[in-house]
């Protein structure tokens, strides 16, 4: 950060061997505003010097000399010993400063021309930035550094750039992410120290159990995948190692660690086998059914050791009914890992009401340690991101069975920077998966709630989604979603039946109805208690589901930037829930009533008049 903007200047720069540098201001939605945009370019070249600002990443001591960025690098324990060997390097320098040492003095020599190495960068820039404005602006002031007719005309023009970021709602945004991650670990009313894991458990061989157990592995932490059956344990197994050697052959990862990771995975086809009777932490990941969840943790109840945490990887059961089936309640948690679990950062940690400190400080600390997001979310449907989610998909459903083509249902959320609609999410995930989840639990709709009927009726007729390469789109090219005129007729033929006179329905329309209950169910969560804060919910979606960093959240955008913030958003709801009587999602929550209305005086009130001398 600044620091590294303040040795630039430097005519010359020691380095500690274990030390870390970076530019990261990108991360916070801002470029770098203390001359790094011009000094950087001067010292290493434009191209490394975009790519270290526009990643944010750090870079080794190593690296940095090779750049450049370090004259010497020494060995240093916690960093004693650097200023010494700087006065030393210093001394044995001759008399005099070589003017080519003074970094802003230097020529800027663009390789390949301005026009042509600057349009390939920001094109570049713009590729990766995922729709954000600071990497582009990156490029700009670095531009401006081969451009401008002096060094100080082009410190101004960065000095321009910066305060247009900087007054802008994306800063804003990334900054909130930034001071939200290190919220997330903070446990409100939890102070009870973690127990140690040193080893673990995974029942249930399928796609999540093996991506689980893989977490583990990659920690150097042991663990045993459990399933009945001899086959699925070989073939997750096979899957789990063709995993390890893709990542070889593209070079991150070496063959050392591959087989460190293999040799942390052992396998049992029963919970009686000794090896789980040692486990520190069980992770049960089998199907979404209740009474085969219940079966299985009165089995880890009879083998376990006493004080081993026994958690489930339920994405939407009730976490008390679970822990009902033992006699250590207080020991059961939910760890929801999202899929694939190996891949995704999020993992949505679950209190029961019998959940003990000791076991939430564990688990907390667990995902910590398996480099996780962890989130805390209190027990109920779904929890933070499921229930949330429910809303979202139905209305979903709702405007397919109203006009809308499962391409107009997805492309305005993708336009607001998702990277995929709900439509696609479901076929990405399983069409199975919501249908069974309505069939096994049908209280969840009560008499204000509209039935998705559609949503079964795809399912019945054997589009899955991706696994059976039909869902809402066609997949038999390959995983790209393709319009599939079999759906569209299917949804027509439905609408008739269910006596519904389709309508042209807008992109506005589209996104409101299925953004706004989301973020309401997200107001619910927090005045229940099922989210410790606002900023927690961001981070579920940001990386659970794939909410763009630099609108902040869905809480976030619905706060201060979807226009009308949350006066406009009270009052949406209540107009689409005339319009639209689906469920109760579309019930403002009394929270956000009471925030609204806050928001409204505050936005009223007049401006304080200025001071008079």
């Amino acid at each position: 950060g600044g620091g590294l903007e303040v040795a630039p200047p430097c005519h010359w720069r020691v380095m500690s061997k274990a030390a870390k540098c970076g530019l990261p201001e990108v991360h916070l939605g801002l470029l770098p505003g203390a001359g790094g945009t011009q000094r950087l370019p001067r010292l290493i070249g434009c191209a490394p010097a975009i790519k270290i600002m526009t990643s944010g990443a750090p870079l080794g001591a190593a690296e940095a000399a090779k750049l450049g960025l370090a004259d010497e690098v020494v060995a240093a324990v916690d960093g004693e010993g650097v200023a010494e060997a700087a006065v030393g390097f210093a001394e044995a320098l001759a008399d005099g400063v070589d003017p080519s040492r003074v970094v802003s003095a230097r020529p800027l020599e663009v390789e390949g021309g301005v026009e042509a190495f600057f349009g390939a960068a920001r094109e570049g820039a713009r590729k990766a930035a995922k729709g954000e404005l600071a990497p582009l602006l990156i490029v700009d002031a670095v531009r401006a550094a081969a451009e401008a007719p002096s060094f100080e005309a082009g410190l101004s023009r960065e000095s321009e750039l910066f305060a247009q970021l900087a007054a802008g709602p994306e800063a804003r945004a990334l900054q909130h992410v930034f001071f939200a991650e290190r919220q997330i670990s903070k446990v409100v009313g939890v102070d009870a120290p973690p127990r140690p894991i040193e080893s673990a458990a995974v029942i249930g061989a399928g796609t999540m159990g093996g991506g689980i157990a893989m977490c583990f592995a990659n920690k150097g932490i042991p663990v045993t995948l459990v399933d009945k059956s001899p086959e699925a344990l070989e073939t997750r197994i096979g899957g789990i190692r063709a995993a390890y050697e893709a990542n070889v052959a593209k070079g991150k990862l070496s063959e050392d660690k591959l087989g460190a990771r293999m040799r942390c995975i052992t396998t049992a086809t029963s919970l009686d086998d000794p090896a789980c009777s040692t486990a520190d932490l069980y992770v049960e990941a089998v199907f979404e059914r209740l009474e085969l969840k219940k079966a299985i943790f009165k089995e880890l109840d009879a083998i376990a050791k006493p004080g081993a945490l026994l958690c489930t990887n339920t994405s939407t059961l009730d976490i008390d009914k679970i822990a009902s089936a033992t006699s250590r309640p207080q020991d059961v948690c939910g760890t929801h890992f999202f899929s694939p679990a190996n891949i995704m950062p999020l993992l949505e940690n679950v209190r029961g009401s019998a959940s003990s400190g000791e076991t939430l400080a564990t688990v907390m600390a667990m995902g910590k340690k398996l480099g996780k997001k962890a989130v805390l979310a209190g027990n109920c449907f779904g929890f933070i991101g499921n229930r949330m989610i429910e809303g979202y998909c139905r209305e979903s459903y709702f405007l397919l069975e109203e006009g809308c083509v499962p391409r107009d249902v997805d492309a305005p959320v993708r336009a607001l920077g998702l990277a995929m609609g709900p439509l696609q999410m479901q076929d990405l995930a399983g069409i199975d998966i919501g249908y069974n989840i309505r069939k096994d639990q049908p209280d969840l709709y009560g008499p204000a709630d509209r039935y998705p009927l559609l949503a079964d009726r795809i399912a019945e007729a054997g589009r899955l989604g991706q696994k059976t390469k039909a869902g809402w789109y066609d997949y038999a090219a390959g995983r790209n979603p393709v319009d599939d005129p079999w759906v569209a007729d299917f949804i027509e033929k439905f609408s008739a039946e269910q006596g519904v006179t389709r309508r042209a329905i807008s992109a506005e329309e589209v996104l409101d109805r299925c953004m706004l209950p989301m973020v309401n169910e997200g107001f619910k969560c927090l005045e229940e208690g099922i989210a410790q804060r606002e900023s927690d919910i961001d981070i579920v979606f940001l990386y659970g589901y794939g909410f763009p960093r630099r609108l902040g959240g869905p809480m976030h955008w619905a706060r201060h930037i979807r226009e009308g913030g949350l006066p406009k958003l009270a009052a949406d709801l209540q107009r689409y829930g005339a319009e639209h009587p689906n469920g109760t999602y579309w019930t403002p929550s009394a929270l956000l009533l009471e925030e609204a209305a806050v928001a409204a005086e505050a936005e009223a009130a007049p401006e304080p008049a200025a001071a008079t001398a």
